[in-house]
């Protein structure tokens, strides 16, 4: 009797052992069901897959002076695909693909233009509020610092 691979079964080639030890390790509990690796080694794959096409898509439509349209991807190949596609965006964010430049936020891909505008009201005026509230802290540890020196 030949044995035959999960990664086969599922038409994979990402390591589904591999996927389940990482499953086990990150859970609190060790109880795994015996088709959840192999649903998400599959679900990884294909964002991988998806991501990998979209940079290789980028690398050949990159027009800058001096550059050649190629089918080698490069790291900011990837950052591009990452960044202009809201939902691998929305993914990554906060922890990955960081850069100076302005991105296009997911939010204003998902919710309706007024929804996003009072989104980014509110966002603008807590930012107003935290630097109010951070510059009156200053002048009362200045104020402080003043009547305790003269005081002496």
């Amino acid at each position: 009797m030949v044995k035959i691979s999960r990664e086969s079964k599922g038409g994979l080639n990402l390591s589904v052992a591999r996927v389940e030890k990482l499953v086990r390790k990150g859970l609190p509990e060790k109880h795994v069901s015996a088709r959840a690796p192999i649903f998400l080694a599959g679900a990884i794959e294909h964002l991988v897959q998806t991501l990998l096409n979209s940079a290789a898509d980028n690398a050949q439509d990159t027009e800058t002076p001096g550059h050649v349209p190629t089918k080698r991807v490069h790291p900011t190949d990837l950052i591009k695909a990452v960044r202009y596609d809201p939902d691998f965006s929305r993914a990554f964010s906060g922890f990955a693909f960081g850069s100076l430049k302005k991105a296009a936020k997911p939010i204003n891909y998902i919710l309706p233009a007024d929804e996003a505008k009072d989104r980014r009201d509110r966002i603008a005026k807590a930012k107003e509020d935290a630097k109010k509230k951070k510059e009156d802290d200053k002048k009362k540890k200045e104020k402080a610092a003043k009547k305790g020196s003269s005081g002496k």
